[in-house]
């Protein structure tokens, strides 16, 4: 265990988007067990082993496409080496094949915040990245509803498959659940 890692990526897959790889800061979960890049640890980031309120900062890249391949029950995302031989390019890998249905895909987020409102520190933010596959973010934010968005970023636009895609950051505080006395008020 890294004890002070402060920062979460829930799905860290071979750490495309980081240029630090490495952090005693950091820690990286992910499902997948054959990557190029080995998370720190082997775990569902809808049911952690993490303490309520451990980290300050979540990163959550999941899956943003469903359907394209049965789904076996096996998680593994391709290596970098097989993006480049499938896709023509590494990270542009979507996870199509993770998820059989919509209602699975949108499942899995729905779990996800969820644990994320557990481990997550009651001032910390919560970085999560959607690219317009097959649902919209505003079809996705109704998930977030005991949270509050704090900053909205399309990163980019790109051409996959039919038609335009946008990839968005969004980020999120949560909202307070525990009721703040004034003085004089008693519980």
């Amino acid at each position: 265990m890294k004890p002070n890692a402060r920062i979460l990526d829930a799905t860290a897959a071979n750490r495309v988007m980081w240029k630090t790889r490495e952090s005693d800061k950091v820690i990286w979960i992910d499902i997948e067990n054959e990557l190029t890049v080995k998370p720190d640890f082997i775990m569902d980031c809808t049911n952690t082993e993490f303490d309520d309120g451990q980290f300050h900062t979540i990163i959550f890249d999941p899956p943003h496409s469903f359907g394209r391949t049965k789904n076996t029950g096996q998680h593994q995302t391709p290596s970098q080496e097989l993006q480049i031989e499938k896709w023509g390019r590494k990270g542009s890998y979507y996870g199509f094949d993770k998820y059989p249905t919509k209602r699975a895909l949108l499942g899995f987020i729905n779990k996800s915040q969820l644990e994320f409102q557990r481990i997550l520190s009651d001032d910390g933010m919560l970085w999560f990245k959607w690219a317009e596959i097959h649902c919209t973010l505003d079809s996705i934010l109704p998930f977030f509803k005991d949270w509050n968005i704090m900053l909205r970023i399309e990163s980019h636009s790109s051409r996959a498959g039919a038609g335009e895609t946008r990839t968005w950051w969004t980020s999120f505080m949560k909202k307070r659940t525990k009721s703040i006395l004034c003085e004089g008020e008693s519980r």
